[in-house]
């Protein structure tokens, strides 16, 4: 047939006025009848060829109806101008001669647009909406349009099964599984009325059921690419069946699966179904997820997995201490899972010896053969950074194994705070091992370095005698844990005149506040001394009690003494403080301190080396006291936190302590880089002597010398780059 054209200007008779309806905002549902019309025609709006578009006619025969309007039909037309400057009419072009069409000056509602069609179109009815639905799910689709669909639908579309389970599948969709007998298996394009109306897609398998009529089947399959994100807001579904559109209704009493539970309906559903391959593949592959249970174990090939402990590190991460029997190497990836959360430990783990995992399974006739070479590298340490379970999510490991797939073991983690989580795990290595100095570099460091500990915090003060908490000069103790006598401490202070009249905080565990508080407020009352206790939470070593304490005051400049301090000889903390003043109150000033035996424990922090090669020592410990002579008060890398002198606002500007360090001699080092940086360099006085006693910081004595690795590691990683820079 020749190409219709729609002439410039065309002088027909008067036009009928018809009926419409908007679909969005460029479209109009048209209704009207005439002698004949092609399936295909164009049309134009407000009588102007150039917004004219091509449109695809539905048409039905009127019985009894004049020759002239013996054809209804409907179509879709660009909508008219919106500030009424056209004329209102249609012409749709067809061969012979356009017809002409007046838009009634209002539209209708499209429920009474859709009754007036069922009335007209009579038996043809389901065929032209049929059509019309097509039409309307032609291109992108608007909520108008949409909104008209189901209309349509709802009128239309018969019964054709119900939905009976649902589950939602992380990340994969929402499982369905029901019956109808309308759908073959495959990948089907749905409909979902969810108080709006959207598409989707069904990857459906289908299983027989004996409880259903001839013909009906069971499905079950996962629902993809929509827009509904939770099983309870599907109202219903459409989908076009064999004979017109179908809808699968949910069951008003359906079944909600777990989302732990859904992977493993899907393998049942594939085990008793049938699907195309595609379709199969697709739900296998969404089969394979976490259902819960440990799959390991039933692994065919030589693969095992065991855990020892796992600790979810509070607000850093989740540590893992484990075993995996691989001999053949089958497993090509580990990751730990939590909902939407993975890493991949097996790039972070470190490998450790278990001579007992090999010896387990050296008598097992179906894994013994794979141990010739008698590898006993089987365990692990890892520590997953910022992986923390979510409410109501599982945390499991999924292990690749080559030929089969994922496999899943479970975990039941326990809860720790950071440092002693971490302690634990220094308690359980060989301190002479390469391997611990690996954990301890590649685990523990790492993992106390990202840990977001709570600072440490004033619960409760009580004052004894006339404390002022705004002098110019307070002195503040930080004592630990570890039972300290106080008796001496008292007498020294009471029998320096430069020190006796001073404010004196002193901070403690709040565990351990009573027995402390009660002989401290004895003390204090016998001596005549002004003192605040303070307990504390949160205290880990002395450093925390002497963060606590500075900051439950006000003092303008401060000293701090840690409770392994003993002071030696009256008049220190004179000396101390005038060079303190010395150099304008911008340093911080601190002493020799000495062994028990009178030989140096530190006498300055040095840079040594240069570059990269630069780091911070302690020249003179273990010499005797002689060795420093007669030397002035003199600049170096960094002071001692056991005891010093500096600014209150200075030591509050820097944040105080950091908690990153298993042992106080870090968190010191580390305080007075941080000081150095922000213009208050170390300060030491060589003729102010004072003792520290040697205290062990971990939990595990034998411990110490990993904690002090893990400890140098973090500090290096975190200062290196800074030491190599620095000046003197």
């Amino acid at each position: 047939m020749s190409e219709v054209i729609v002439p410039e200007r065309t002088s027909v008779s008067p036009a009928p006025i018809v009926a419409w309806t908007p679909l969005g905002e460029n479209a109009i549902l048209v209704r009207s009848a005439c002698d004949a019309i092609p399936a295909k025609v164009p049309v134009a709006v407000d009588g102007n060829p150039r917004n004219r578009a091509q449109t695809m006619v539905l048409s039905w025969r009127r019985p009894g109806a004049e020759p002239l309007a013996a054809t209804g039909f409907l179509c879709l037309a660009p909508a008219p101008s919106v500030d009424n400057s056209g004329t209102g009419a249609l012409l749709i072009g067809r061969p012979g001669r356009p017809l002409r069409l007046i838009l009634a000056a209002k539209p209708q509602p499209l429920q009474t647009f859709l009754s007036e069609l069922a009335e007209d179109a009579g038996q043809a009815f389901p065929s032209v909406v049929d059509g019309l639905l097509e039409v309307l799910l032609t291109g992108a689709p608007n909520p108008r349009r949409l909104r008209a669909v189901a209309m349509l639908l709802q009128t239309v579309a018969r019964p054709g099964g119900f939905v009976e389970v649902m589950g939602a599948l992380e990340g994969d969709g929402i499982f369905l599984q029901g019956w109808t007998s309308d759908f073959a298996a495959g990948r089907l394009k749905l409909l979902i009325a969810h108080g709006g109306l959207s598409p989707a897609h069904l990857e459906a398998g289908t299983f027989e059921r004996g409880d259903l009529g001839e013909g009906a089947r069971g499905f079950f399959g996962l629902l993809e690419d929509c827009q509904v994100q939770q099983p309870g807001e599907i109202e219903r579904l459409y989908f076009r069946g064999s004979d017109g559109w179908r809808a699968l209704e949910v069951y008003e009493r359906y079944v909600l699966l777990e989302p732990i539970t859904v992977p493993g309906h899907l393998r049942d559903g594939l085990a008793r179904g049938t699907a195309p391959q595609t379709t199969t593949d697709r739900l296998r592959r969404a089969s394979q997820r976490f259902d819960g249970r440990d799959t390991v174990c039933l692994l065919e090939e030589p693969v095992r997995a065991g855990i020892d402990s796992v600790t979810v590190v509070e607000d850093t991460g989740v540590l893992i201490i484990g075993w995996l029997f691989d001999p053949e190497r089958r497993v090509d990836a580990v990751t730990l899972r939590s909902g939407g959360q993975s890493c991949a430990v097996d790039r972070l783990w470190t490998r450790v010896q278990r001579p007992d995992v090999t010896a387990a399974f050296m008598e097992d006739p179906r894994f013994g053969p794979a141990l010739a070479a008698r590898r006993n590298s089987h365990g692990f340490i890892v520590f997953a950074p910022k992986l923390l379970p979510e409410p109501g999510q599982p945390l499991h490991l999924a292990f690749e194994v080559q030929g089969t797939g994922p496999a899943f073991l479970p975990l039941e983690p326990n809860r720790a705070q950071a440092r002693r989580a971490l302690e634990r795990v220094l308690g359980l290595l060989d301190p002479r091992s390469s391997t611990a100095n690996a954990v301890v570099e590649r685990q523990i460091a790492p993992a106390l370095q990202a840990a977001e500990i709570v600072p440490p915090r004033a619960v409760e003060t009580l004052d004894v005698g006339s404390f002022d908490a705004e002098a110019p000069l307070g002195l503040v103790i930080g004592l630990d844990h570890r039972q300290r006598e106080l008796s001496a401490l008292f007498a020294l202070l009471a029998m320096d005149p430069e020190v006796r009249p001073l404010p004196i905080a002193i901070a403690a565990p709040s565990e351990s506040f009573d027995r402390v508080g009660a002989e401290a407020r004895r003390l204090a009352r016998f001596y005549g001394l002004s003192v605040r206790l303070v307990a504390v939470e949160g205290v880990e070593d002395a450093c925390d009690a002497l963060e606590a304490g500075v900051r439950a005051c006000r003092f303008q400049t401060v000293v701090l003494l840690s409770g392994a301090a003993q002071i030696r000889m009256p008049g220190w903390l004179g000396r101390l403080e005038r060079a303190y003043r010395a150099r304008g109150g911008q340093c911080v000033a601190s002493p020799t301190l000495l062994f028990e035996d009178d030989s140096i424990r530190w006498a300055g922090a040095w840079l040594e080396g240069e570059g990269a090669s630069r780091r911070i020592a302690n020249r003179f410990v273990g010499y005797p006291l002689d060795a420093v002579g007669n030397l002035g008060p003199m600049e170096v890398a960094a002071g001692a936190s056991e005891c010093c002198v500096l600014s209150r606002a200075a030591f509050i500007e820097v944040g105080g302590f950091a908690r990153n360090y298993f042992t106080t001699a870090e968190k010191g080092l580390d305080l007075c880089l941080k000081l150095r940086m922000a213009g208050s360099p170390s300060l030491w006085v060589p003729d102010v002597e004072v003792y520290a006693v040697d205290d062990t910081e971990t939990a595990a004595p034998h411990a110490g010398a990993l904690a002090r690795l893990a400890d140098r590691t973090s500090f290096d990683r975190r200062w290196a780059l800074a030491i190599s820079n620095m000046k003197g």
